[in-house]
Formats: structure tokens, C-alpha cells, sequence
């Protein structure tokens, strides 16, 4: 090997003993910031292991709570779907008995018309509560009463639209009231709670 191959090897030589020390020394530190970090994963574990426990216990506690409302809220749910089924039958079998219902329809009218008022009716009660019909209430109230050519969103019943006011007589409207009055026992009759 001439001078120049052995200047080339020493050189080679030299920066891999410096290369091997240096990675040598970055183990040995990289071995010990691992195992600082490691006794201070072990320290904060050990101390925080309670506190670990509690916040565990406190989410638990937390979506047992959530998951109890949710449940209300989906029963209490469901029991409004049932309740307002029962009141639109309800309202359907008042307006089954097609006499019934146009007695109602006249007490009503009679107790509340005042004089030029307009009578609104559903569209499915054109053909029962007629012009005919109002005609005659008129006359027994002694009151100008009429058939308005429009008719009214709602099931059942009557609006009576006046000068000043008009008089909400629906069915609906009239169930809701009971519905109202009676809700606190609702729950009672229908699913043996007051919930």
C-alpha cells in the first residue's frame, strides 16, 4: 500500500472510530433520557393511579346519567305518540256519530256567534255542517250568521270570524283543552305511573 492508499485508510479509519463513538454516545444518552422518561411514566402512574380510578369512575357515572335521560326522553316520547293517538281517535269518534257531532256543532255555534260572524268549517264538513244548517242557527240565535266559502285547516268544529275576533271552536283546539286539564292523570290511567 503506497502513503497515499494509507492517508485515504487512516482517514476512513478515524471517522468511523468517531462515527462508532459518536453512536456510541447517542445510545448511551438516548438509553438514559428513556429510562428518566420511563421513571417518570412509573412516578406520575403510581401517584395519578387514583385519580385515574376516579375520572374513570366519573365518565362511567356521567353516561349512566346520560344514557338514563335518554331513556326518559325516548319513554316520555313514545307516551306522547300513544296520548295523541288516543285524542285524534277521540276526535274521530265524535265526528262517527254524524247526529252527535251536529249537535255539538250547534251548541257550540249558539253559545258563542255574535251577530254578523262568519262561519268556517273543514273541508270534510262541507257537506254536513251546510249553508242550510246556518241559515236555521241563524235564526235561532237571532244573529246574521254565515257560510264562508273558505275553509279552515283543522279536522273538526268551527272558527267563527267576526269584526273584531274570530272564535277558535275546533275539535282540536277543544280536545286540547281537556287534553290540558287532564294530562297530570293521563300518564296514571294509561301506564299506571304519574311520570
Amino acid at each position: 500500500m503506497n502513503n497515499k492508499e494509507a492517508i485515504i485508510q487512516k482517514i476512513i479509519d478515524d471517522a468511523k472510530a468517531v462515527a462508532d463513538a459518536n453512536i456510541a454516545e447517542a445510545n448511551d444518552t438516548a438509553n438514559q433520557i428513556f429510562a428518566r422518561a420511563k421513571r417518570q411514566i412509573d412516578r406520575f402512574t403510581e401517584s395519578n393511579s387514583g385519580r385515574t380510578d376516579a375520572l374513570y369512575q366519573e365518565a362511567l357515572e356521567r353516561s349512566q346519567v346520560v344514557a338514563n335521560l335518554d331513556a326518559k326522553k325516548l319513554l316520555q316520547g313514545k307516551k306522547k305518540q300513544i296520548i295523541d293517538k288516543a285524542f285524534d281517535e277521540t276526535l274521530d269518534a265524535v265526528k262517527a256519530d254524524q247526529k252527535t257531532y251536529l249537535a255539538l256543532i250547534e251548541k257550540m255555534i249558539l253559545s258563542c256567534c255574535e251577530d254578523g260572524d262568519e262561519v268556517i268549517v273543514a273541508k270534510e264538513d262541507d257537506k254536513i255542517i251546510t249553508k242550510k244548517l246556518i241559515a236555521d242557527l241563524a235564526k235561532k240565535s237571532k244573529k246574521s250568521l254565515t257560510k264562508s266559502d273558505e275553509f279552515g285547516d283543522f279536522k273538526g268544529g268551527v272558527i267563527l270570524s267576526g269584526k273584531n275576533y274570530d272564535k277558535n271552536l275546533t275539535l282540536e283546539l277543544e280536545l286540547s283543552l281537556i287534553k290540558e286539564k287532564i294530562e297530570s292523570n293521563i300518564d296514571g290511567i294509561l301506564f299506571g305511573s304519574k311520570d
